[in-house]
């Protein structure tokens, strides 16, 4: 028997296209990589934190020179989220350096009884700093050789001092007692995660620059992002392990899945 592959909804320019004959024009901002992206998440058609994620793709653009039309944005956001196949999804937009836009739904990676990840050196550029670019090889070469080592993941962390950065897609965290403790967003190049932002509402949390192999004595450990929430870690390679069950964990994940389903607004 054969199954047939649900649709997933695209939108180019403003306007609903199949998929499979969807066409753009390869301009410099898709050839070299030079535009602008967000990734959100749709919980029954509603978006989390919109607002949020248009305000950091506004930081993107200005970093890069990239004009935007918030209004437009906003009617293609709502227009886009009553299209897509499924009621839960991810959404990907897209802004090229010639001012295209393309919406994506994607769909959501399954939950993790506990993530192992493989720590990857990386070197943050100054001029991408805060901005969220097209240009994301650096981050899915690690992802690439975090798989290829029987890992789920990539840990990052800043060749040279081996200081803790974020993962490839997402932010890390880990748990010291009842505390979340992030790294640092100006010091080392960090992402601004509107998910790190609700789970410090969520919980008592500090930021402190700390390298590798203080993971040894840490409570446990997350992955957190708007498309994955907030994934248990189970190992660090080499550096440290945890139990993706224990309390302390457990607890962090449930306040911030409360945040989160406290921040899906209707449009």
């Amino acid at each position: 028997m054969t199954t047939t592959a649900t649709k997933t909804a695209l939108m180019i320019n403003g306007r609903i296209v199949d998929a499979g004959s969807a066409q753009i024009a390869l301009d410099d901002g898709f050839v070299r990589g030079d535009g602008v992206f967000e990734g959100m998440r749709a919980y029954g058609r509603r978006p989390r934190t919109p607002s949020e994620h248009l305000d950091r793709l506004q930081r993107s653009a200005d970093g890069v020179g990239i004009t935007l039309d918030r209004t437009q944005l906003e009617s293609e956001l709502a227009e886009f989220c009553a299209s897509t196949a499924a009621t839960d999804c991810a959404i990907r937009l897209m802004v090229s350096r010639g001012g295209q836009r393309v919406w994506r739904e994607e769909p959501l990676p399954p939950d993790s009884a506990g993530l192992a990840l493989l720590p990857v050196e990386h070197l943050v550029t100054p001029l991408l700093i805060g901005s969220k670019t097209l240009s994301y090889a650096a981050n899915m070469q690690a992802h690439r050789r975090a798989k290829a080592a029987g890992h789920d993941e990539a840990l990052l962390v800043r060749s040279g001092d081996q200081a803790i950065l974020e993962g490839p897609t997402s932010s890390f965290c880990w748990i010291e007692g009842e505390q979340l403790v992030f790294p640092p967003l100006d010091d080392a190049g960090v992402l601004d995660s509107i998910t790190r932002r609700l789970a410090v509402q969520a919980m008592p949390s500090t930021t402190r620059l700390a390298t590798l192999d203080e993971l040894a004595e840490a409570d446990g450990a997350l992955l957190i992002s708007t498309v994955m929430e907030a994934q248990p870690v189970a190992e660090v390679a080499g550096v440290a392990s945890f139990d993706p069950t224990g309390p302390p964990l457990q607890a962090a994940r449930a306040a911030i899945k409360t945040a989160i389903d406290e921040s899906v607004v209707a449009l």
